[in-house]
């Protein structure tokens, strides 16, 4: 049983994006609120980085989504993986300028606190008091991170990749961050 204070699997996450139209929310379409989810995901953004993009920040033929000014870049940017591109390709097709207008961080974080109830999802309900980390804005990062390194998609990435797509600048930051747990080395038969 892996960690789940800080993992989303993609079960879950699948079940999640399910769950969204259940929010009734109606100044922002289910539709843009799952590409919103997905992008942090696939991209490992923070919530706050994935609800002020832009349809001119991706750049698809490059694989990249420039970030502009983030918590720790200046002029931050992160890869888009083959296996997102495209759907977010035929996403952004029809779009132009700001994908979340008015979308803001508080705004998401109500969202994750009601699908967190409505799903009993632990890394979403667990107090981070107890966790010791945040998981509400940073859970899609965490989770990308250890799908990458669980070789959930395939194949095992290692500390280095995983560092980069996470955008950290030493691997002891990817390992505090990502806080490999008794159940995450029992799941590697170690």
């Amino acid at each position: 049983m892996r960690a789940s204070s800080n993992y989303m699997p993609p079960e879950q996450f699948a079940l999640v994006l399910e769950t969204i139209p259940s929010l009734r929310i109606r100044k922002w379409k289910n539709d843009d609120i799952v590409m919103l989810f997905k992008i942090a995901y696939w991209c490992a953004l923070r919530i706050s980085e994935a609800a002020r993009l832009t349809a001119e920040d991706f750049d698809i033929e490059m694989k990249r989504v420039y970030l502009g000014k983030t918590k720790t870049e200046t002029a931050g940017k992160a890869t888009i993986p083959e296996a997102f591109l495209p759907e977010i390709t035929e996403y952004l097709s029809e779009k132009k300028g700001q994908l979340f207008p008015k979308l803001n961080r508080f705004i998401v974080s109500n969202w994750i606190n009601r699908l967190g109830k409505m799903l009993d999802i632990p890394a979403w309900t667990t107090p981070q008091a107890i966790t010791g980390e945040k998981t509400k804005s940073h859970i899609f990062r965490k989770s990308v991170g250890k799908d990458m390194i669980y070789g959930t998609y395939g194949v095992k990435q290692p500390l280095n990749i995983v560092q980069r797509k996470l955008r950290h600048t030493t691997l002891n930051m990817t390992t505090r961050y990502l806080k490999v747990e008794d159940e995450d080395v029992k799941d590697a038969g170690w």
